[in-house]
């Protein structure tokens, strides 16, 4: 996959380009059935597939709202490289740049060379989401349609839905968005309060390097990526001077974290933290926490 950043030379396709575009978080189903479309498209009719999508969020820009992400960059790059996409086109969103009209818009798209687009129905874009469906099919744009996904409640299938579900702690169903794959954050291990080694729960803290939206305040079961291999492991998120703060415990681990750039995977929430009056408290529970979490494991093996 040819990988650029926004600038105004010829991308040199030896064929006509089919694009899409959007911030592509998470690369949820909704995502991963439009890349799949889009691949099909081009090869029934010859032509190389094309991703535009952006530095940041629309939204951190026009609003600004804190840039919580699903993915990282580098991994939402990885993962669009898996569909086997020929072009990653990556735009700075500016101010200046949501003021574009969507016939300029449109404009640009054909200057690159793109003689399709797949879009959703209800596709908005350009200055104030001015241009929709209607002004797509007044361009010389051949228009290709992408159906919604949905799940449980029918429920649509977007990166908004899957932060709310991590944020109501509901990990099952976020997974069930993002599947294949599952949610996961990544960082280095870095030194805490270490109050888990004096009661015998040594939990790496994590540094995280990515401003990911997090799942709710609670303790989950995980499994946690260590130099290419997986350990079973919970994870509490909670805050501490209003700063989300991320700890693994690793089950039948014993080796020195610190440094080291680690990767945890949530499987399902385990319960909802509590305050403890003393460190034997806490340590009663988090013995049931990982007798509770040996069973899950045990059970979904």
């Amino acid at each position: 996959m040819k990988i650029k950043n926004l600038s105004f030379q010829s991308l040199l396709s030896s064929k006509p380009l089919i694009a899409c575009w959007g911030f592509f978080d998470g690369i949820h189903q909704g995502h991963q059935t439009l890349f799949n479309k889009l691949i099909t498209i081009a090869k029934t009719n010859n032509y190389e597939t094309c991703i535009i999508s952006f530095n940041e969020k629309p939204q951190s820009v026009t609003d600004e709202i804190a840039n919580q992400v699903l993915l990282s960059k580098e991994d939402k790059i990885k993962r669009i490289n898996d569909f086997g996409i020929n072009y990653y086109l990556e735009i700075e969103f500016t101010k200046e740049l949501s003021r574009t009209s969507p016939q300029q818009f449109i404009a640009w798209l054909i200057s690159y060379g793109v003689k399709s687009v797949i879009v959703n129905r209800n596709v908005r874009f350009g200055y104030q989401g001015q241009g929709t469906i209607k002004t797509l099919h007044k361009s010389s744009l051949q228009v290709y349609l992408c159906d919604d996904v949905f799940v449980g409640n029918h429920d649509k299938v977007s990166s908004t839905l899957v932060k709310q579900l991590l944020q109501n702690k509901d990990i099952i169903n976020a997974n069930l968005c993002l599947a294949p794959n599952e949610y996961y954050i990544t960082g280095k291990v870095v030194h805490g309060i270490k109050e888990g080694h004096t009661i015998g729960f040594p939990t790496a803290n994590l540094e995280l390097n990515t401003n990911y939206a997090l799942p709710g305040v609670a303790t989950y079961i995980t499994v946690t990526q260590v130099d290419d291999k997986w350990y079973q492991s919970m994870t509490v998120i909670m805050m501490r001077n209003n700063v989300p703060l991320v700890e693994t415990y690793l089950l039948n681990f014993n080796q020195n974290l610190y440094d080291k750039v680690i990767t945890v995977k949530f499987l399902t929430w385990l319960r909802d933290n509590l305050r403890f009056s003393s460190l034997d408290d806490l340590k009663v529970q988090l013995r049931q926490d990982l007798e509770d979490t040996v069973d899950y494991f045990k059970n979904n093996s």
